[in-house]
């Protein structure tokens, strides 16, 4: 196995971001505002939220009652936290990233305004009533500072506004979870521990199980007797669809298949696809 350049493999750590960030609208944000009432230090509440043309969250709020709300009209400051709920459980192992920005309300004649309402119809459908309500109001989040977290540390960093505004959510993450469930059925066993054996190198009958997929690439995690590794294994073409994802994880597994049964013929690849091993912890 030869590792490859994370750049050849990886989607940047702004498009991360930027996906991590949409992938986070159905399960709400947490949001940090300053009061005096704490001293001045944050005083953090749930808000749904939807993202705007560049990223930036959209929150609706209750301006005259709500806490949170009374807090930014005094000081617009504030940060939220959303989070991509993935396979594992554990708090700690989700992508989440944190925008850290001003606040100001959605003026009712802002070019993306009506976008922006429909936007949040569709995904909280609550909203219209609200809004309808008159007590209810958008505010957006411009974020200033970015800090990306891919989960126990990994992929840990700050991230460049304008990369961020640039950045555009990947087309496949969104289905990666019903992907990956499928990908560590029974029915996939034996793609597993051929990927491991002929892509990966490893010997023995370890633990393998596809934490992720996007467009570029599958997330692996192994387990062996003695340590836990993460890798990435590269699709040989990006994949522009979810059905365009499956169909290279398909390449992977006769790719993988062949490699093992010692298959050669004419216009076979001359290289392995790449692989990125990202980490590796000894088990206690």
């Amino acid at each position: 196995m030869v590792d490859a350049p994370q750049s050849v493999l990886d989607l940047t750590p702004a498009e991360r971001a930027r996906t991590c960030a949409a992938l986070g609208v159905k399960h709400g944000a947490a949001l940090s505002t300053t009061t005096d009432k704490l001293g001045g230090a944050a005083l953090c509440t749930f808000a749904d939220f939807v993202l705007d043309g560049d990223g930036s969250p959209i929150l609706l709020l209750d301006a005259r009652r709500a806490e949170h709300s009374k807090n930014l009209q005094a000081d617009p400051r504030c940060s939220l936290l959303l989070q991509a709920r993935g396979l594992d459980d554990r708090a700690a192992a989700v992508q989440r990233v944190t925008l850290a920005g001003v606040a100001t309300p959605v003026s009712k004649d802002a070019p993306d305004r009506v976008v922006l309402e429909t936007q949040f119809g569709v995904a909280h459908p609550y909203a219209d009533a609200l809004l309808a309500d008159g007590r209810f109001d958008l505010w957006r989040v411009e974020p200033e500072q970015i800090f990306y977290v891919g989960g126990f540390g990994v992929g840990t960093q700050w991230v460049e506004r304008d990369e961020y505004v640039e950045a555009r959510p990947d087309d496949v993450a969104h289905e990666a979870i019903g992907l990956c469930k499928t990908l560590n059925g029974d029915k996939h066993a034996q793609d597993r521990a051929t990927i491991a054996a002929t892509l990966l190198g490893l010997d023995g009958d370890p633990n393998v199980r596809f934490d992720g997929v996007d467009r570029l690439g599958l997330e692996v995690r192994v387990k062996t007797a003695d340590a836990t590794a993460e890798y990435r294994i590269g699709f040989r073409v990006p994949a522009r669809s979810v059905e365009d994802a499956k169909s290279e994880v398909n390449k992977l597994f006769q790719e993988a298949w062949e490699l093992e049964q010692g298959v050669e013929y004419a216009g076979a690849y001359a290289d392995k696809p790449a692989v990125l091993k990202r980490a590796s912890e000894p088990d206690p």
